[in-house]
């Protein structure tokens, strides 16, 4: 409790320090950090990649992914009287099943996928960069924040438009087959046919 009012008195300033500033030309900009080259990690099988995907409501057989945290902020400029909303991207993971031995045409087609994932994330991010707060004042922060995540969901989409089931079709039937012989595919329960990268 101690804390509370010297970080009260730490706003306060800071308001008062802002109040002095000009306004900036946007009063809400967007940034995002770079997606860095993800952790390549070989070390799970196909069963716990499908369990993992299931989670985020993927079905299939799962052969890859690549998983990371991302994190909406919303900080004061500091040049200007205005807001940055900061997209980060924290440990960004590649994962290859185990199955897969590296080397092989399988491989290669399911890390060829998968970083077309990667890519995908990163032109997300530009396109953040570029997305304009529709309204002329900035707003609460919990407003922009939400305005935020609903553009970062709506951005998102192109993963899932990626993962077509003619994408899936194309990595099954890829390597004469090779695929299918190293990984056994899910219950037959599943929308996709197939293994899914």
């Amino acid at each position: 409790m101690k804390h509370m009012p010297a970080l009260m008195l730490a706003c306060a300033c800071f308001q008062a320090q802002a109040a002095q500033l000009p306004a900036c030309d946007k009063a809400v900009r967007f940034v995002a950090a770079w997606f860095a080259d993800p952790v390549v990690d070989n070390a799970k099988p196909a069963a716990e990649l499908t369990k993992i995907g299931a989670g985020a409501g993927r079905s299939g057989t799962q052969l890859g992914h690549v998983v990371v945290e991302t994190k909406l902020s919303v900080k004061p400029q500091t040049s200007c009287q205005g807001v940055v909303v900061q997209l980060d991207y924290i440990n960004p993971v590649l994962r290859v099943a185990s199955e897969i031995p590296p080397g092989s045409c399988a491989y290669a087609r399911v890390m060829n996928h998968e970083q077309t994932h990667v890519r995908i994330h990163r032109d997300i991010a530009r396109q953040f960069r570029e997305l304009h707060y529709p309204w002329r004042s900035g707003g609460s922060n919990a407003a922009i924040l939400a305005y935020a995540k609903q553009e970062l969901d709506r951005l998102m989409q192109a993963q899932v438009l990626f993962d077509s089931p003619e994408e899936y079709a194309k990595n099954f039937s890829a390597c004469g087959g090779e695929i299918a012989r190293l990984v056994k595919p899910a219950a037959p329960a599943t929308r996709r046919q197939g293994p899914a990268p």
